[in-house]
């Protein structure tokens, strides 16, 4: 039993109500195409559950919906919640857009208030920095050049913090972690009638910073392992989230592209386009860049449930081996000076 985040490997949480499923505290499911998912409560993403059991679990929380008083409901979409703290989002016959915008919404929209809380935070903090050096200087002590130093800080920090872990993959390379800088460089290179992503790759590391000698090297991912990469990069070039509008123009770019590589070759005709046909992701609107999220992490679900989730099963394992490697964190910074293991 996986108990890890396919996105970000953080701990999903237990509950002690589904027998057949003691993981996650929000869990969505689908009785018409026997989907069932466990929603991260701290990036907010569906993780799509490979279990055999997925069956038994979807009739188990049937009945717990409708056994739940408390509980909100529309046409298609309702969410319970039980007593002992497990919400259940039950999803009937939703149209695509309707369930998209249902789904993600949530993911964005928590990201635009987590963006805009930082930069109040960011504001305030700059206004009692402002403060306090006026203060000091007035009454005689010089603060010398730390705003500079704290600047040259928070670089150095954003330049060589982990923020994006990528597995072993099937095409032979080893896998390897981005930091901020590494994902904002991250590229699609159309390639004839075909695309790669272009990734700036870090070799694997077990803590949360690089060392300056861990440089990154260019990295080709082409077929589900570029979908597969897309699905870890573009959260992170999405960290601002977007607003009701963007996400709607996402939802029915996705409607009608019906994959990444139509949200891609849709991307790939605009402006951002360089001659060598390298388009850097950053610089693709808004709405796009979350088109492309959304169809990275579906089509990634369609792959596994054709496949008898089997790729499911892989990733869940992936994802539990990269958490561990995320709790050799709580190790002395001393004994690993590099970041390195």
């Amino acid at each position: 039993m996986y108990s890890t985040c396919l996105y970000c490997t953080h701990d999903l949480g237990a509950n002690a109500v589904v027998e057949s499923l003691p993981v996650g505290r929000r869990i969505a499911f689908d009785a018409g195409t026997g989907r069932l998912w466990v929603v991260c409560r701290h990036c907010a993403k569906w993780n799509l559950v490979p279990f055999d059991t997925r069956l038994e679990t979807i009739d188990a929380c049937e009945r717990l919906f409708h056994d739940t008083r408390t509980r909100y409901s529309t046409d298609n979409i309702g969410i319970a919640r039980l007593p002992e703290g497990l919400d259940l989002v039950r999803v009937g016959r939703a149209q695509r857009p309707e369930f998209a915008a249902w789904r993600y919404g949530d993911q964005f929209g928590r990201r635009r208030r987590r963006q805009a809380m930082m930069i109040g935070a960011g504001v305030i903090g700059g206004a009692i920095f402002l403060i306090g050096g006026h203060a000091l200087r007035t009454a005689g002590i010089s603060i010398g050049f730390a705003p500079n130093l704290l600047t040259n800080a928070v670089g150095a920090y954003s330049r060589h913090r982990v923020v994006v872990r990528h597995p072993p993959g099937e095409e032979g390379n080893g896998g390897g972690v981005m930091t901020e800088f590494d994902a904002r460089k991250s590229a699609i290179r159309a390639q004839g009638d075909t695309w790669i992503a272009a990734l700036p790759m870090r070799r694997m590391v077990a803590g949360r910073m690089v060392s300056p000698t861990n440089r990154p090297v260019a990295t080709g991912f082409s077929g589900a392992e570029a979908i597969a990469a897309l699905g870890r990069v573009m959260p992170r070039l999405n960290g601002t989230g977007g607003s009701q509008r963007a996400v709607g123009n996402a939802v029915r770019l996705v409607d009608d592209a019906k994959s990444v590589d139509g949200v891609i070759q849709i991307a790939l005709r605009g402006e951002n386009v360089a001659s060598d046909g390298e388009m850097m992701l950053k610089s693709v609107p808004t709405w796009e860049r979350l088109a492309l999220e959304m169809a990275a992490h579906e089509q990634t679900e369609r792959a596994a449930l054709e496949g008898e989730l089997k790729l499911l099963e892989r990733q869940w394992q992936q994802a539990d081996a990269l958490a561990r490697v995320a709790d050799s964190l709580a190790l002395p910074e001393s004994l690993d000076p590099d970041g390195d293991r």
